[in-house]
């Protein structure tokens, strides 16, 4: 299945400058985006990010054993928004960046932790996919959770949409 991820310039910019800023003690930082989900041709799915939020500083967690840990306060945040999401029916998207050129990919944490964020996601939203989104200096990756799937789905894509427009697309195949 095709999955394309879509957000605005304007949108990309606010992440891309919020996870750039240092923090007292993290190695980097993550934030939430949430979107909206909507179909492509041959049954593909696009998820259309609208907003993000930024998780203050004193929500992480100091864990030297990762670049990032966020704490309960955060994660009970974005349930919340999922669950009481204003448009009904929000997606809800981890996003981090790494400090690199080209695609980006999991890091052996990342693979690990993040996707155990997905059932509590799921649990107060079921009918909505949610997943990962991260990003390079030049590039991003996506992995999608759609309903009724336990495996994630690898975006094809994810469309930055403004001047200029950045279409960042998976090099690995399938």
């Amino acid at each position: 299945m095709r999955v394309e991820i879509k957000l605005t310039g304007s949108l990309f910019r606010e992440i891309a400058r919020d996870l750039a800023r240092a923090h007292p003690f993290a190695a980097e930082r993550v934030g939430f985006v949430l979107g909206r989900l909507g179909s492509l041709a041959k049954d593909g799915k696009v998820v259309i990010f609208t907003r993000y939020h930024s998780i203050p500083d004193d929500q992480y967690v100091d864990d030297p054993t990762v670049g990032a840990r966020v704490g309960s306060a955060a994660l009970t945040w974005a349930m919340q928004a999922v669950y009481h999401g204003r448009p009904a029916r929000e997606r809800i998207f981890h996003i981090h960046m790494h400090g690199h050129i080209g695609e980006p990919r999991m890091s052996r944490v990342d693979n690990r932790d993040i996707p155990r964020l997905m059932p509590g996601f799921r649990s107060v939203s079921p009918e909505a996919p949610h997943g990962i989104v991260i990003l390079s200096l030049d590039h991003g990756s996506g992995w999608v959770w759609l309903p009724a799937h336990n495996e994630p789905v690898c975006a094809d894509t994810v469309c930055v949409i403004g001047a200029p427009v950045e279409v960042f697309e998976r090099r690995v195949t399938r």
